[in-house]
């Protein structure tokens, strides 16, 4: 095949290739865990099998023969199912999945151009032992075979004809261990008839649909992101100078169609960057879509009953904000299955559903997008969070009196666990650390609400975009800072005198909480002298599942601002995440109030 394109047009293939195989795999996880719900459903049974068969089609045609012999030996017991000669139980289900995943690993080879990342033989066996086996049950005889397709022997090709039905139960699955495993098959092309069945299922819809959408380098994207970032600051410039001279316009005809036309150009723009903005959106789904069969598969392992329920899938966020969501996700998840939901017994002993569930939802509010995972398992225990804690010297006081929320969040430090016992789902202390470092990266908000015996909450609140965002411009010395307008809960002005120490950090009391301080110009290292006025600006903000207050000497207004790298020269300052051009053509820096609390141990240690 390769031999026969030039190398441009094998290049297009490939990455066709790879991007439609990567859908229909993601496609197929969830359609098996809707199979093993309904296991008789004709169309989804259609849909999986013409799944597998166009990976089968496109990876053979490419030459990709190990995937080929792969996915031919899954079509075969989905033939069968779809044939209703075979039940697709749980036990069959589970084998397939493994095969999905064996899949999955081989498009990876594809995509890395590595090498050998994983060994087919065992996977191949296991789904021709299924169907040997099977053929020595009770079952009707098989038809008969047409010439083109001899009986499996030896290394000749196994065809769909020599299949039969799958006993049910795990006791007879279990058998297969002890049959000697046959020679490996042979890849080989297909039959007529076996095409011809192919090709009567596929709907016609699908090839509209396709014609819908065009598929487009990220990098483009990405280019033309950077060209409207640049107009929006030509546009934040022309503004700032039109508002100048509005005082002057009076009687000038040209300068009132000069604000006209700008006032134009500003809606134009807006409506421009909103549109480049949804180019680079994708339907929350993309991350969502995983977890049915990742929740299928724990609980199953731990012995539990579970049902995900998932709402707002088609929520859309920007494409870099969405790939740090999938681990924290993945995380919170596990530990839902793992540490919340009981088990069956348990869960009846409570007066509660035999089956528990997890809630996946998310929605948009404003600029930001929130994340809500519910469980209604046994809740976190604050008193047994505590005293962890102060075991392992979290809480450095004796006396130190923490509040409800302020002992929750304790989860989230690193290596914290409460497990008894490590197992290979959890109880290592990494996964909710790795929760706030990633949300913590994007100046997300994490919020928990647990009470015992009823369940948990996990809201996370992250922003639509990074690529454009909206900040509050803050004053120091005289110099202009970006502080991201995602993460501040709210802007207060205080008398000095209400601002305390407690062991060297100062504090501010605001309404229940206490929240720690921290001065822009110690942070920075800027010397602004002592101000003469009786009270602070304090910006309290929120990064992960820690608030703080930054105190300012002057709060100035909001502005949309597009981030630039300011490159090697600050890159040893951590608090520093990018710069932008401001209204007035001045250049300002955007901190990054993440970094601010965990460089600082004071701080995160508060």
């Amino acid at each position: 095949m390769e031999d026969s394109l030039p190398q441009d047009e094998m290049q297009d293939l490939m990455r066709e290739f790879i991007a439609e195989t990567e859908e229909l795999l993601e496609g197929l996880d969830q359609h098996f865990v809707r199979l093993e719900e309904s296991p008789g459903d004709p169309a989804l049974i259609n849909e999986i099998f013409r799944a597998v068969h166009s990976i089968k089609g496109s990876a053979g045609f490419l030459g990709f023969n190990r995937l080929v012999e792969v996915a031919h030996q899954s079509e075969n017991i989905l033939n069968k199912i779809r044939q209703n000669e075979m039940q697709a139980a749980p036990e069959t289900i589970d084998i397939i999945l493994e095969s999905i995943d064996v899949l999955k690993t081989l498009l990876k080879e594809v995509k890395e151009s590595s090498g050998e990342l994983v060994d087919i033989n065992p996977i191949k066996r296991k789904l021709v032992l299924l169907l040997e086996f099977s053929s020595n049950t009770e079952a009707p005889p098989p038809p008969l075979m047409p010439p083109s397709y001899p009986p499996p022997h030896g290394g000749e090709k196994l065809g769909r004809e020599s299949i039969v039905a799958l006993p049910q139960g795990e006791e007879r699955l279990e058998g297969i261990r002890s049959i000697p495993p046959p020679p490996p098959l042979m890849g080989g092309g297909e039959g007529e008839g076996e095409q011809k069945a192919s090709d009567n299922v596929m709907p016609a819809a699908n090839q509209q649909e396709k014609d819908k959408t065009l598929r487009i380098d990220t990098d483009r994207l990405d280019q033309v992101m950077d060209l409207v970032g640049e107009l929006v600051l030509s546009r934040n410039r022309l503004n700032k100078i039109i508002s100048d001279m509005e005082g002057t316009i009076d009687g000038d005809e040209r300068l009132k169609s000069l604000l006209e036309t700008t006032s134009n150009l500003n809606l134009i723009t807006t409506d421009l960057q909103l549109a480049v903005m949804k180019m680079r959106m994708v339907p929350i789904r993309k991350v969502f879509n995983k977890f049915p069969r990742m929740v299928r598969d724990i609980s199953r392992k731990a012995n539990k009953k579970i049902n995900l329920e998932i709402y707002g899938e088609a929520t859309e966020v920007d494409k870099s904000v969405i790939e740090e969501l999938n681990d924290p996700l993945v995380h919170i998840i596990r530990n839902s299955i793992d540490h919340g939901i009981e088990t069956s017994i348990e869960r009846m002993r409570k007066g509660k559903s035999e089956c528990g569930t997890i809630t996946l939802g998310a929605f948009q509010e404003g600029n930001s997008i929130v994340v809500k995972i519910e469980d209604d398992g046994k809740g976190i225990d604050a008193e047994v969070i505590e005293k962890k804690a102060r075991e392992r010297g979290l809480i450095k006081s004796n006396d130190a009196r923490l509040t409800h929320k302020e002992i929750i969040s304790l989860i989230f430090e690193p290596g914290f666990s409460t497990a008894e016992k490590v197992t290979d789902i959890s109880g290592r202390g990494v996964g909710m650390d790795v929760v706030k470092t990633n949300i913590g990266r994007i100046n997300g908000i994490i919020d928990v609400n647990t009470d015992v015996g009823k369940g948990t909450k996990i809201t996370l609140k992250i922003p639509l975009t990074l690529a454009i965002i909206q900040v509050l411009m803050v004053k120091i010395s005289n110099e202009i800072y970006a502080l991201p307008l995602s993460s501040i809960l709210e802007t207060v002005r205080v008398p000095k005198n209400s601002i305390k120490s407690i062991d060297g950090q100062d504090v501010l009391r605001v309404r229940d909480l206490l929240i720690p301080l921290v001065r822009l110009q110690n942070v920075l290292d800027i010397n602004s002298g002592d101000s003469e006025k009786d009270w602070v600006c304090v910006v309290l903000m929120a990064i992960a599942e820690k608030k703080v207050g930054i105190i300012v000497d002057e709060l100035c207004h909001q502005e949309e601002v597009v981030i630039k790298s300011v490159g090697s020269y600050f890159s040893d300052i951590k608090e520093i995440s990018g710069a932008t051009i401001t209204g007035d053509g001045k250049v300002g820096l955007i901190l990054d109030p993440g970094s601010m609390i965990y460089q600082r141990k004071d701080l995160a240690e508060v």
